[in-house]
């Protein structure tokens, strides 16, 4: 149900991934479900991204019309472009076209990256300040110093009532780059410095707007806590530290009606909390389709996700050899680091009866996944927010889950997932023991109780609309 809101009512979102457009991770779908979730409650909610190719040719981008030029100053000449607009899903979007920047294959790792994404955050400021909306976001790295140059070159006027929250999706990702990058930024030199945008001799973005920033957002309480620390803070714990007041954590939500088991037909039968038999059909699907025996109830393992250290994924390769003498069952899909996958690959073929590994980034297969297994293994070394598991609950399946970052916040130990704090092979081993226990002993009690575990975008709104509401506030006092 729709609701209106006085204040905040404007949000500027700055972002470098918004799904289904653009997106690498996780990233891309928590910008969008945010946004909409935000715009379905009476916010107007624009959303700044860059214009890469690939959106521009997605088939779901929205019909878009030019809205205004762009010219930025650079030490090497000036750097033209345009933004381009269109609405999509109770969202405007507004799109970067720099041909020059942006017309390439990918969203990263392209030459110049500084330049691009320096280029995006000054035109963003630029562009918040000619929306003035309540509040500006800047979403990671990429978008982090469009905070600085709005609270340095646009900090007149209007501008100066713009509050802004730094969103930390990733803090292991610092948009570093050579000391020579701060003559791309525009700002005075005077701000290269260890409390502006220096970092041991570099430039560091993400600090545009850890420093800057009226609040700063985690996507989970614990990260917000671990983010202080030096195992995770990347560097820049100390700053974390010295912003703690400033700094606070809310777990992100799925969009419940795209992932819908009552009525996702990829499944081979829909269920929901009120019927959860039918889920006993998407087990033996996921068994046929993967050419796999049959195994005991608990003991249908699945991994999904980027195939990457930070993921675990080493550490269920190693675990799994004994995963199958115990008589487990495990299906995998991913892509990602090419070790890992040949890993993995290596793995299926030694145990073809028990280890199935679909080498892609297929969705439905995903949700099939979900839909099917007893148990999501969720091994990560660190994990700001995760949406694997609450993917996992809402299609009923047992999450078996590192005790870190969003994970912790979002799994109930021994009653919506297992927890386990020794990240090893004998850990994860252990911890699926655990799982396969649990659903032993009341397999359609555990999945009714995990079908109702609230994933969706409405409680993080709330929490959401409060920090606007209080940052707005602030922003008003200092016209």
């Amino acid at each position: 149900m729709t609701r209106a809101f006085s204040r905040p009512s404007r949000l500027t979102f700055v972002t470098p991934e918004y799904a289904p457009l653009a997106q690498t991770g996780g990233l891309g779908d928590a910008v969008a479900g945010l946004a909409r979730a935000l715009g379905s409650r009476g916010h107007r909610v624009d959303c700044l991204l860059p214009g890469y190719r690939a959106v521009l040719e997605h088939a779901a981008c929205p019909s878009l019309e030019a809205a205004g030029s762009v010219e930025l100053t650079l030490p090497g000449g000036i750097v033209a472009g345009r933004w381009l607009v269109g609405e999509l899903d109770d969202v405007r979007l507004h799109m970067l076209d720099i041909a020059e920047l942006f017309g390439r294959p990918s969203l990263y790792g392209e030459p110049a990256e500084a330049l691009r994404f320096i280029a995006f955050a000054r035109a963003s400021a630029a562009r918040a300040r000619e929306l003035e909306p309540g509040v500006m976001v800047a979403h990671d790295w990429p978008a982090a110093l469009s905070i600085a140059v709005l609270r340095t070159i646009h900090d007149t006027g209007p501008g100066r009532g713009i509050g802004t929250v730094q969103v930390v999706h990733n803090g292991a990702h610092l948009g570093r780059y050579g000391a020579e990058a701060m003559a791309l930024t525009g700002l005075p030199g005077e701000l290269f410095r260890p409390d502006g945008l220096e970092f041991h001799g570099d430039v560091c973005l993400l600090k545009g707007g850890l420093a800057w920033a009226d609040r700063i957002v985690a996507v989970s309480p614990t990260y917000a806590r671990e983010l202080q620390t030096e195992a995770f803070g990347g560097g820049l714990e100390g700053l974390y530290r010295y912003r703690s007041s400033r700094l606070l954590g809310i777990a992100n939500g799925i969009d419940t009606e795209r992932y819908d088991p009552a009525t996702d037909a990829a499944l081979a039968a829909r269920f929901d909390r009120g019927n959860v038999e039918p889920r006993s059909l998407c087990r033996r699907a996921l068994l046929a389709e993967h050419g796999l025996r049959s195994c005991a109830e608990g003991r249908l393992l699945g991994a999904v996700g980027r195939l990457s250290d930070q993921k675990g994924w080493d550490v269920v390769v190693e675990a799994a050899p004994d995963l199958v003498e115990r008589g487990f069952s495990l299906i995998c899909l991913g892509t990602g680091d090419a070790t890992l996958a040949a890993r993995v690959r290596d793995l299926a073929a030694g145990f073809p009866a028990h280890v199935a590994f679909l080498e892609a980034w297929d969705d439905r297969a995903a949700r099939r996944i979900y839909a099917g297994a007893d148990a999501i293994l969720v091994p990560s070394r660190f994990e700001p927010c995760g949406l694997v598991q609450l993917l996992a609950q809402r299609y009923g399946a047992l999450p078996v889950a590192h005790a870190v970052g969003g994970l912790s916040d979002t799994i109930r130990d021994g009653t919506t997932g297992v927890l386990f704090s020794r990240l090893s092979p004998g850990g994860l081993v252990e911890a699926a023991e655990r799982g396969a226990a649990l659903l032993d002993s009341g397999p359609m009690r555990l999945r009714r109780e995990l079908l109702s575990v609230p994933v969706s975008w409405e409680e993080p709104a709330r929490r959401w609309e409060s920090i606007f509401a209080e940052v707005a506030s602030e922003a008003r006092v200092r016209l």
